[in-house]
């Protein structure tokens, strides 16, 4: 048989992958911002965030050069910023599609706590997390730039549902 043509699988390797359910439920919080993966693939992540008032991404405009990226407003408000300015700004059940090599920043310019998904993913298993700013400097990993404002105040009993 030409190989070309061969559509078998090894379908008991597929039989033992399973379902991963998951829960959005994340505790709110009156300051810092909190990041919570909530399941990964080979080449995909899906997160929950969570901004408090005035806060964003710390790292400011950026574009990550390996992966795309989705996200979605659960609650509050969420103002993206390209290089040509201020995007309308997104309320509940709205969102953004970020293509690779897309430059943006985005913060949380409302009173109640931000509450967003994450989905990004490459086409490539992704090594490096590689973004860049405008000007062409990169900028490191997935840490926060600036930790002492990042460090989350959880509001006791509040939680997005």
């Amino acid at each position: 048989m030409d190989q070309s043509t061969d559509t078998t699988v090894d379908l008991e390797k597929y039989r033992e992958v399973k379902p991963e359910l998951i829960d959005l439920r994340t505790q709110l919080i009156s300051s810092g911002m909190t990041r919570e993966l909530k399941a990964k693939g080979d080449h995909s992540t899906f997160r929950i965030h969570v901004y408090a008032s005035g806060l964003g991404e710390d790292h400011g405009m950026h574009a990550h050069i390996e992966e795309e990226h989705l996200f979605i407003v659960l609650q509050g408000r969420a103002q993206f910023v390209g290089l040509d300015g201020k995007l309308p700004e997104l309320g509940r059940n709205q969102g953004i599609f970020l293509p690779k090599g897309c430059f943006y920043e985005f913060y949380n310019p409302g009173e109640e706590p931000l509450v967003i998904l994450r989905f990004g993913a490459a086409a490539e298993l992704m090594l490096s997390g590689s973004r860049l700013t405008p000007d062409g400097r990169p900028i490191a990993g997935r840490g926060s730039q600036r930790p002492e404002i990042r460090k989350p105040t959880f509001i006791e009993g509040a939680f997005f549902e």
